[in-house]
């Protein structure tokens, strides 16, 4: 085997070995800089949030990864929350798995049970838009019919029965008394992730001066939240103490 030497003004010897018979080879010489390394980062936490079920659908899978006297589960149920801490005492390896309950998107947007305040105009349009959500077209055309024409309506018994007895605060009542919908069904998921559920929502009307605004209450949806609060919860948690026996579990 033949061996050649090339050189080359500041640069090092190259060696090539060359097959018997072979008399000439080619050589590519690179001018440059060694790609840089990159810069040793510290590991990526784990920071996973979900449903109630999360951290039970964590621990299922990944029981055996960690080290159960190392991890603790705090259980809120004034939040709806389950929270499963593990490598707890690591900086760089703590992991956060939480759970809740949450309200769905829909039952969040209607305000139900909260101080949300809606002009019935508005409360007609959004739930024309919303119509998926009533049982019937017709149930749905009913109710925003009702909202989107009550302002003109109680107007208007306003100005005629006030000529009669004077007192307009009283005959305004009446008039929203009579020509609200005292309440309609919908059937949509109270809470996040949960199936539909027909609800009962009832309608009270507030009056200031001659503005008219709505809130909306549900005592089924409410008890739905009550339950969930209890049963949903202690289910997650029974599951948890069988599926890792040896991780705390913190009742806040």
């Amino acid at each position: 085997m033949n061996q050649n030497e090339m050189h080359s003004e500041g640069n090092p010897t190259i060696i090539m070995h060359l097959k018997e018979g072979e008399n000439t080879a080619k050589a590519m010489i690179l001018h440059g800089q060694a790609p840089k390394q990159l810069d040793n980062l510290a590991p990526v936490k784990v920071e996973i949030s979900g449903t109630i079920n999360a951290p039970l659908e964590f621990l299922k899978k990944r029981v055996g990864d960690i080290d159960q006297h190392k991890a603790h589960i705090l259980v809120c149920r004034d939040d709806l929350r389950i929270h499963l801490v593990f490598d707890e005492s690591d900086a760089y390896n703590i992991g956060n798995v939480v759970g809740e309950l949450k309200l769905s998107k829909i039952f969040q947007q209607l305000g139900i049970n909260t101080n949300k305040e809606w002009e019935p105009e508005q409360l007609g349009q959004f739930l024309k838009l919303n119509r998926t959500y009533f049982a019937s077209r017709e149930e749905n055309m009913n109710v925003v019919n009702a909202l989107k024409t009550l302002e003109a309506k109680v107007n208007q018994t306003v100005q005629r029965e006030t000529k009669e007895n004077g007192n307009k605060a009283f005959t305004f009542r009446q008039a929203v008394d009579s020509n609200i919908p005292e309440s309609f069904k919908l059937r949509i998921p109270v809470l996040k992730g949960n199936d539909p559920v027909e609800i009962d929502v009832e309608t009270y009307a507030s009056i200031d001066g001659s503005h008219i605004v709505i809130a909306l209450q549900s005592p089924g949806a409410n008890d739905i939240v009550e339950d969930a609060r209890n049963n949903s919860i202690d289910n997650v948690v029974d599951e948890l103490r069988q599926v890792a026996p040896e991780i705390v579990i913190i009742e806040q």
